[in-house]
C-alpha cells in the first residue's frame, strides 16, 4: 500500500511540473549570443542506446562488493522533434543481443525518460525487472568461469521514481544543446542546479541475495536477506557544465547530489519483515559529448544514477543503480520562419 501512495504521488508531483514547464518555456528568455533554437526546424534522428538497472551489495566491515545486473540489451529507434511534438520508437538489435546461456534471460517491462525544458531538467524512471546475473561470478564462486555467469531468475525489482531539478542559468546553458537535438550551445556555459527527488526501489528473491558460496567471513549478518525495499525523498543540488570546442562541437558534464531520509525496509528467508528510517544519499552523473556539421548532428550521452541504501544494523550496503547510454545521428531540416 505505501509503493502505491507513492507511486501515485510522483504521477501527480510529475504532471504538475511538466505543465507548468511548458507554461513557463513560453517565457523564457534567450541569449542569442549563447543559444541558438531550432524550435521551428523538424529534427530527425537515428539512435540507439542501452538502459538497465544494477543491483550492488555492499559488507560494511570489509571491502568487498558483489554486483547483480539484467542480461541488458542495444536497442535501435527513430524519433522526431517539431515545436512541442517529439516522438521516439526503437525495438531490440538482434546482433547486440547477449547470450541468455551466458547471463540468463531477463523479463522487463517500464519506461525510463529523460526530459529537458527551458528551466526543467525532469528524470522519470518506472521499470520491472526478472532475472539478474552476478557479475564476474568467477572471482567469487570457484565453480564458475568467464564462459558462464552465476543466475537468479527468481530475482526481480519494482522500481519507481522522478527527479525534478530548475536550471538557474537557463538562459544561457542548455540541456537540449546538450543531450538533446533542439538547441545549439554556442559559448560555453554553466549552471547551478537544484531540486527534489521522489524514488522507490522493491527487490526481492525466492532465497538470500547473498550466494552460499561467498566465503563465509563476508556478510556475516546479512547472509538471509533476500528482500529490500527504499522509499526515499531526497533534496538535490548540483552543477551542469557545457564546454563548447572547434566551434560546433560541445563537451558536457554535471553532476547531482541528493541527500534527504527514506524508510528501509527488509527481511530475510526465515524471519519477518523490518522497517527502518535512515538518512540517505542518491547521486546523478551525466556526460555528452556531440558535434554539429551543417544540418547534421551526432551525439553520445551518458547517463548514471545510484540510490544507496545503507543498513549498517545488518553490516550491509544496497546500492540501486540505474544507466542510461545513447548514440544518435540526428538531421535538421528548415520547414518554416
Amino acid at each position: 500500500m505505501r509503493t502505491y501512495l507513492t507511486i501515485s504521488v510522483c504521477i501527480i508531483f510529475s504532471l504538475s511540473a511538466l505543465g507548468k514547464s511548458q507554461k513557463n518555456n513560453i517565457n523564457v528568455k534567450k541569449d542569442s549570443s549563447y543559444i541558438e533554437s531550432y524550435y521551428n526546424d523538424l529534427i530527425v534522428r537515428l539512435y540507439s542506446g542501452e538502459k538497465t538497472h544494477s543491483l550492488d551489495l555492499s559488507d560494511l566491515n570489509n571491502p568487498y562488493h558483489i554486483l547483480y545486473q539484467p542480461n541488458g540489451y542495444f536497442n535501435l529507434g527513430v524519433g522526431v522533434n517539431y515545436k512541442w511534438f517529439g516522438l521516439s520508437l526503437a525495438s531490440k538489435v538482434p546482433f547486440f543481443l547477449n547470450s541468455e546461456i551466458r547471463k540468463g534471460e531477463t523479463r522487463r517491462f517500464g519506461l525510463q525518460s529523460y526530459i529537458y525544458t527551458n528551466k526543467l531538467s525532469i528524470d522519470i524512471l518506472s521499470s520491472y525487472l526478472k532475472g539478474y546475473y552476478l557479475n564476474n561470478s568467477y572471482l567469487y564462486l570457484h565453480s564458475f568461469s568467464k564462459d558462464i555467469e552465476y543466475q537468479r531468475n527468481d530475482i526481480s525489482s519494482l522500481n519507481f521514481g522522478i527527479s525534478v531539478n530548475y536550471i538557474f542559468n537557463n538562459s544561457r546553458f542548455s540541456y537540449k544543446a546538450a543531450l538533446g537535438d533542439t538547441e545549439k550551445q554556442k559559448k560555453s556555459a554553466g549552471s547551478l542546479i537544484a531540486g527534489g527527488s521522489i524514488y522507490s526501489y522493491q527487490t526481492k528473491a525466492d532465497s538470500s541475495f547473498v550466494p552460499r558460496g561467498i566465503d563465509a567471513k563476508y556478510f556475516i549478518k546479512t547472509r538471509d536477506l533476500s528482500r529490500s525495499g527504499v522509499i526515499a525523498f531526497n533534496a538535490n543540488l548540483g552543477y551542469a557544465y557545457s564546454l563548447v570546442f572547434l566551434k560546433n562541437g560541445i563537451f558536457t558534464m554535471s553532476y547531482l547530489l541528493g541527500a534527504g531520509f527514506q524508510d528501509n525496509s527488509f527481511e530475510g528467508v526465515s524471519d519477518t519483515g523490518t522497517h527502518q528510517w535512515a538518512f540517505d544519499f542518491k547521486h546523478t552523473g551525466r556526460f555528452g559529448i556531440g558535434y554539429r556539421l551543417n544540418t547534421y548532428n551526432a551525439r553520445v550521452s551518458v547517463i548514471r544514477s545510484t540510490q544507496y541504501t545503507n543498513l549498517k544494523i545488518n553490516d550491509l550496503s544496497i546500492g540501486h543503480g540505474t544507466n542510461f547510454m545513447q548514440v544518435s545521428l540526428g538531421k535538421r531540416f528548415s520547414v518554416g520562419k
